[in-house]
């Protein structure tokens, strides 16, 4: 997942995103850094805000 990066390419912090998705920004933080990755439920709410295909978050 290279949601660091899309992060930047969208103008997205993590803390909105954290905020919009009812977890803690050290959650945000873990998936940017790779130490974990969002549940199908997050992946889904992640495609939205971002309005990007699931397949590019998890390519």
């Amino acid at each position: 997942m290279l949601l660091k990066e899309l992060l930047k390419t969208k103008g997205v912090k993590q803390k909105w995103l954290a905020s919009r998705l009812g977890v803690s920004e050290v959650t945000v933080s873990n998936w940017v850094k790779e130490k974990s990755v969002p549940s199908q439920k997050h992946l889904e709410k992640l495609s939205e805000i971002l309005n990007i295909p699931i397949k590019e978050l998890i390519n």
